[in-house]
């Protein structure tokens, strides 16, 4: 008589911590890589969302010289002003260049920043010529600073205020020191008297 035995088939097993997994613990495992890996790959390859800066953006930086040029020359802000900065709007050694582009147009002022052709720039910017994408990040800026409203304090209102604190507080010390120039000659000629009575 045959005995009748059962056959089991072992479990696959994966240990990991010491803990075993059986065929459900592996679909489950599979499923969730799956899930995981895609979103991994995305996260990596995923090109950045922050917007590159615009021709006007570089050349508002190339302007006030939060980016430098390349070949070094000095920043324009620190000779001219325009509008749409902050305060204190830039230099008074150069004209406003607000309506620069207006004045000049498309042409003239591509034309001014290959040349820089001006008694003042020439030697400055001789051996610091502007590249060709600086040139056009300038354009773009000028003609953008052109459609922004002027700038409500600029450096010669200032300058005005200025004079005009210094002026005030130079009178309000000549009041003072004549009063004390009074009161001294007052006190002089009294003892001068008073000697004189004495003797």
């Amino acid at each position: 008589m045959h005995r009748k035995t059962s056959v089991r088939h072992p479990e696959f097993s994966l240990y990991a911590g010491g803990s075993r997994v059986g065929h459900s613990g592996h679909r489950m495992l599979a499923a969730a890589l799956v899930a995981v890996l895609p979103t991994a790959v995305w996260a990596q390859q995923a090109p950045s969302t922050d917007p590159a800066p615009t021709a006007v953006q570089r050349g508002a930086g190339l302007f006030t010289g939060k980016i430098p040029l390349r070949n070094q020359g000095p920043a324009c802000v620190g000779c001219h002003t325009i509008a749409g900065l902050p305060f204190p709007n830039g230099g008074t050694l150069g004209p406003d260049l607000t309506d620069a582009y207006r004045k000049l147009g498309p042409e003239g002022t591509h034309a001014a920043m290959q040349t820089l052709y001006f008694r003042v720039m020439t030697p400055v910017y001789r051996a610091h010529t502007l590249t060709q994408n600086e040139q056009a990040d300038l354009v773009a800026f000028l003609a953008d600073a052109g459609s922004s409203p002027a700038p409500r304090w600029n450096t010669q209102i200032l300058l005005l205020m200025g004079l005009g604190l210094a002026a005030v507080f130079v009178a309000l010390t000549g009041l003072v020191w004549r009063d004390r120039v009074r009161s001294v000659r007052r006190a002089l000629v009294l003892r001068a008297t008073r000697q004189g009575v004495r003797s």
